[in-house]
Formats: structure tokens, C-alpha cells, sequence
């Protein structure tokens, strides 16, 4: 799912103008970017009962950042369209509220410059959420650039083991401690990516590996919040700069353009154009059989994601039913930089192959997304 790692990243030469944020003022590197959040929201300074608007349509692991650091949440529904509503937003602020949280979903760019002029105008703060969308850009700005602070996820764009980033415009006091890199962890990690690259071009590798991965898949655990004091892997740095060339944004922009030009018709509607500024996160299928379609896919030999398939518990899902419906529906194929053509010739078949076969039963009436 995950770009995996060329073998000759240890002889190419690092990029020499590093994208946002990894060269940006009050910038710092970590291991996830959940653990960045955590950190983020203490350097903004915001306290036990304050309050923050938070999309219904999230991982998990963002709640939990802000519930273990005493602030509450306040949801509001992205809607068919993946945008907050203004109106719907609007009508949440309240006397406790002091900051919008914005996810720029799949990689696709959210109105930044919009939201935070919206910020401003009632003295709140805008935090952005770019771990899916590192390396996009809107209004001729990199995402994350707008907010009060952002975070960023970089082992979702490149192959590195792990690594995520945060921006702050105020200052923010980060301790972490441990040994970073060199662990059995990461170099289990490494491993794995690297192994992730020879079997996507090799038969024999594969046939060797097949039944020994786990496919990942949502549930409870994945919005832990884990070890948030523990320091980040010294791959990071030396990796990263080796990734950046050719652009890894820009090779997803074609695979996804690619995919479209076939699949167009199992995507939700939102994510049937390609914006400008664009980094996609994967590409979406939507179906009413999400465990059908992920089986098909594992017997194709395709990594797959259950997106979102679960709310964190706190959220009142009865009351946002079309979040309900996207959690049901979404299920991610790969659109990496690291795809060949022969590679997305077989996605396409398989997604074809799984759009022509016969439903046992017909989606109810208003599952299917809508645009703007």
C-alpha cells in the first residue's frame, strides 16, 4: 500500500531544496505524526476544557490526541463533498471553541487560506492535518504552510520506515528520549521495505512471501496513541533527501490520472477530478462490499486498505450518517511513485473484474456520493 524502498537509495545523491517543512522555521521531525499532534496542541497552548472542531470523517488517532490532553471535541460532518460545511461550522463555534481542525483527506488540498481567513475573523486557530497529503499544495502555497500548526506523515509518501513532522508558528517543547534508530524495530522496517520492493517485481520473491503479511485492516487499536515520547529512527534524515527525485507527488498525480481514465466510475465523486497541488494518498474504489472487494484484491496480489473503517468510540455516529456511509464504502488501491505500468494494468483488471461481477443484493437508495 506504502511506496517500499529501491535498493539504490543508499547511492543516490539527497535533493538539495527539501520540500515544506522538512527546511521550515519551527519545524521538527518525530516519528509519527499523531506523536506531533500530541506535542502540537501543548505548544499552541490550549488547555484542559477548551474545545476543538473536528471533522466526524477521521482516523481516531487525532481524538485521542486531544482527549488525553484534556481538550474536548467537537464534530462537525464533511458531508458528500469531503469539505466542511460552513454553515454546519459555524454553528458549532461556541463560547469554549479555540481551533478548526482541517484534514486535507487523500491528499487532496482542502481551502487552507479560506479556512484560515474564517479562523482569524473569530479569533480561533486553524490546525492542519497534511499526513496524507505531504508534498501538495493549494493557492500556490505547500500544505501546512496556512495553519497555526500542522502535522505531517512522511513513510505514507516515500519509503521510509517511519517519520512524520511538526510545524508550529509558536514555540513547542518536544521530549523524547531513547535510542533513535539502529533498533531491531527499524531495521525490521527497513527490511520489510526494501522486501516490499523486490516482490513487487519479482514472481519468484513474491510466491516466497505470499501468506506470510498481514493485511492491514481497521480496528480498535490503530488510534492508540502509542509511544509518543519515543524518539525517531536516524533513517529519517538520511532517507528522506533520497526520495524526493524525480517529485514522488507528481508520479502519484499520473498513476492516479491513470487509474481515473479506466475506473472513473467506482470512485466517489469528490475524488473523480484531480485538483491541482494534489499528492493522492491511494486511489479510492468505492463498493457496497468492502470485505468482498479486499478479498478479491488479496487473491490478485494487491495491497489494500479497509479506509476508515472505524470511528473512534466517542464519536456519536448515529448523528452523521453520511460519515457512516464513506467509513462503509471507501477501499484504498495503491498509487505510489514506485508502480509500474504492468502494475496499474493489474489493478485496473482486478477493480474491473470486481465491478462486473453479479450483486447479490442492490445498495440502499442514498449510499452513493454526490459532488459539490
Amino acid at each position: 500500500m506504502w511506496p517500499p524502498l529501491p535498493p539504490d537509495v543508499y547511492l543516490r545523491r539527497p535533493a538539495r531544496n527539501p520540500p515544506y517543512p522538512l527546511a521550515a522555521p519551527g519545524s521538527l521531525v518525530l516519528r509519527k505524526a499523531r506523536q506531533a499532534l500530541f506535542f502540537g496542541i501543548q505548544g499552541l497552548g490550549l488547555r484542559p476544557g477548551d474545545e476543538v472542531l473536528l471533522p466526524a470523517y477521521h482516523h481516531g488517532s487525532e481524538v485521542e490526541a486531544f482527549r488525553t490532553t484534556g481538550i474536548s471535541c467537537r464534530f462537525y460532518d464533511v458531508g458528500p463533498t469531503l469539505r466542511p460545511d460552513p454553515a454546519a461550522v459555524e454553528a458549532l463555534v461556541g463560547p469554549h471553541t479555540r481551533a478548526l481542525y482541517l484534514i486535507h483527506y487523500l491528499g487532496f488540498p482542502q481551502d487552507a487560506p479560506g479556512w484560515l481567513r474564517w479562523c482569524r475573523e473569530r479569533a480561533l486557530l486553524l490546525i492542519e492535518d497534511v499526513a496524507q497529503a505531504w508534498l501538495g499544495s493549494v493557492g500556490g502555497g505547500p500544505l501546512g504552510s496556512f495553519g497555526d500548526m500542522a502535522i505531517f506523515s512522511f513513510y505514507k509518501s516515500v519509503g521510509v520506515p517511519e517519520g512524520g513532522a511538526l510545524r508550529s508558528s509558536r514555540s513547542v517543547e518536544v521530549a523524547v528520549h531513547g535510542r533513535p534508530g539502529g533498533t531491531v524495530r527499524v531495521l525490521r522496517q527497513l527490511a520489510s521495505r526494501h522486501q516490499a520492493w523486490l516482490t513487487s517485481r519479482s514472481s519468484l520473491a513474491a510466491s516466497l512471501r505470499a501468506g506470510s503479511t498481514r493485511r492491514w485492516r481497521s480496528s480498535a487499536w490503530t488510534y492508540r496513541l502509542g509511544k509518543v515520547h519515543a524518539a525517531p529512527s536516524r533513517s529519517i534524515p538520511f532517507l528522506l533527501p533520497r526520495l524526493l527525485e524525480p517529485d514522488p507527488a507528481e508520479r502519484r498525480r499520473g498513476n492516479y490520472r491513470v487509474l481515473l481514465g479506466e475506473l472513473a466510475g467506482q470512485v466517489p465523486a469528490p475524488l473523480a477530478a484531480l485538483p491541482d497541488g494534489a499528492s493522492p494518498y491511494f486511489f479510492p474504489v468505492q463498493t457496497t462490499d468492502k470485505p468482498g472487494l479486499i478479498a478479491l484484491l488479496d487473491e490478485c496480489g494487491i495491497d489494500a486498505v479497509d479506509f476508515w473503517g472505524l470511528a473512534h468510540p466517542s464519536l456519536p455516529t448515529a448523528g452523521f450518517p453520511t460519515t457512516s456511509r464513506l467509513r462503509a464504502s471507501i477501499v484504498g488501491v495503491p498509487v505510489h511513485q514506485e508502480l509500474r505500468g504492468r502494475d496499474l494494468e493489474r489493478i485496473i483488471a482486478a477493480v474491473r473484474r470486481w465491478g462486473g461481477r453479479p450483486r447479490a443484493r442492490q445498495p440502499r437508495p442514498g449510499t452513493a456520493l454526490t459532488g459539490p
